[in-house]
């Protein structure tokens, strides 16, 4: 190669703009790598390498051939010379990869190149560009460098066989495809999504943020499940067991009312519940639903498990200890749940109507038994009344709350008011229609007292004090619904109303 620096300088001047300029340079170089990296440009990478490599190669052969002026045959300057050169080539190649790949559009060409073939695209590229660099500063034919290249990669071969093996069990990933970065895997005994795929191993995200670094080869020799194929669609199975007591019918029917009313549980493909099995201690049923994507499950596995404990207290199902017990018929192993007697202590008005009378029937002045009301609970989250939900009747809150919502103009459900102990909601009795009109949310869990429609109209009947309280609360409230319908078409505003 002829020589670069055949003009003679003066020594002195080119020590000074070797100790000036060089610092210089890097402090600029860094400025302009710290702003590339706020703005994410592409090309920052390749900045670095300028940073890193090819200012301290270039800077090194300057400071040989000018200060200390050696000539270009010696070692040493050849020596550096290939290394200033090769640190060049793989900057221009890392210049390219930014260029083309940089800030690929997901979905399109680029954004499906894995980064481990472009790295070693790259390494391949960068050793023939040694060769040839090698035969022209050393002033060697090409072949004798093919040669040296071809033993020297024999003998790492054999001294790096494992380190080699990753990076064709690599290669074979990338032909084959079975996985890609965003995928949910689980492998060597842990679930966790895809962060990285590189030459050595395969890098996973596991659900409580460890990093699970899982070598190419195992993956490729070992089986493994890839959780996001052929659909990101999740299918979950969960069992639980009902006492013998309760007909199957029923608790599927409540089981699976729990699961259509869950959020992220899909109705495409619907959720499904099955009789599978009868136990020591109670009958097994098995509840399958599926949710859009893993990251989705263990959020709603958790509120369906959650609510099940208050669909079966409201409806009266009997979950068994897994322990030996002797009960009798009268007795439950499940905690016990306060006399509606006991929660209506705390509300005079409701108790004070409902003892008026008790034991008479209105209707034929028989003697009968009151029926006692019911003690209903609801998980923070459900829906009591509305989007679809017939609600359950009137009920009057003791502990928790509840947000009263009505649809707008626009079908969107507005909050009107919430609603907390000593408050009701639901149906009082014929003709009231209010399951229509409002949308009822749990914000807490939430303990309530159920009147059934006969219970209500009688403790009404007896009460003309409690009977207007009620009116004038529902008045109110169908009044803030219209008031939000009509402001909504006036301004196109849905803002809450309080």
């Amino acid at each position: 190669m002829p020589d670069l620096f055949g003009i003679e300088n003066n020594t002195v001047v080119a020590a000074l703009a070797l100790a000036v300029g060089f610092p210089i340079a890097l402090l600029l170089l860094n400025e302009l790598i710290n702003r590339c990296e706020r703005r994410r440009v592409a090309i920052t990478p390749t900045l670095r390498t300028v940073r890193n490599l090819v200012a301290p190669s270039l800077a090194l052969l300057l400071f040989i051939r000018l200060v200390i002026g050696l000539p270009h045959e010696e070692t040493w300057v050849r020596v550096v010379e290939t290394v200033f050169f090769v640190c060049l080539l793989f900057a221009v190649l890392t210049f390219i990869n930014d260029v083309v790949f940089g800030r690929a559009e997901k979905g399109s060409w680029q954004e499906r190149v894995p980064t481990l073939f472009r790295d070693l695209a790259r390494v391949l590229l960068v050793a023939l560009g040694a060769a040839i660099i090698y035969s022209q500063v050393w002033d060697q034919e090409i072949t004798g460098a093919l040669t040296a290249l071809g033993i020297g990669s024999v003998v790492l071969g054999l001294a790096l066989q494992e380190p080699l093996g990753n990076i064709v069990s690599g290669l074979m990933l990338l032909f084959e495809r079975p996985l890609n970065i965003g995928d949910w895997i689980t492998a060597d005994g842990v679930t966790g999504k895809v962060i990285e795929i590189n030459w050595r191993s395969v890098h996973i995200e596991t659900p409580t943020r460890e990093l699970r670094i899982v070598p190419n080869v195992s993956l490729y020799k070992d089986a493994f499940s890839n959780l996001s194929r052929p659909t990101p669609l999740r299918t979950e199975t969960y069992e639980i067991g009902f006492a013998y007591d309760h007909p199957p019918n029923m608790v599927k029917e409540v089981l699976l009312e729990v699961l259509k009313t869950t959020p992220g549980v899909l109705t495409d493909p619907g959720p499904t519940v099955r009789t599978v099995n009868y136990a020591d201690f109670s009958v097994i049923y098995r509840m399958i639903f599926s949710v859009e994507r893993q990251e989705d499950l263990a959020a709603t596995r958790d509120r369906v498990v959650t609510r099940i404990w208050y669909a079966a207290r409201r409806a009266g199902l009997n979950i068994p200890f897994p322990i030996t017990m002797e009960y009798s018929p009268s007795e439950s192993p499940s905690a016990p749940q306060p006399s509606p007697d006991e929660v209506l202590g705390a509300f005079p008005r409701y108790s004070l109507a409902r003892s008026k009378g008790k034991g008479e029937s209105l209707q034929n002045g028989s003697a009968e038994v009151a029926t006692p009301p019911r003690i209903l609970e609801f998980a923070a989250g459900e829906v009591l009344q509305g989007n679809g939900r017939k609600g359950p009747g009137f009920c009057l809150i003791s502990k928790g709350s509840a947000r009263l919502a009505s649809p707008d103009y626009t079908k969107q459900a507005v909050e009107i008011a919430v609603l907390g102990p000593g408050e009701f909601f639901g149906d009082h009795g014929p003709g009231s229609g209010q399951d229509g009109e409002f949308i009822i949310t749990a914000l807490t869990d939430l303990l309530v007292i159920h009147f059934d429609a006969d219970q209500i109209t009688d403790m009404l009947a007896r009460s003309p004090a409690l009977s207007a309280e009620v009116g004038e609360a529902i008045d109110t409230r169908r009044r803030a619904a219209q008031q939000l319908k009509l402001a909504g078409r006036k301004t196109g505003d849905s803002s809450l109303i309080h």
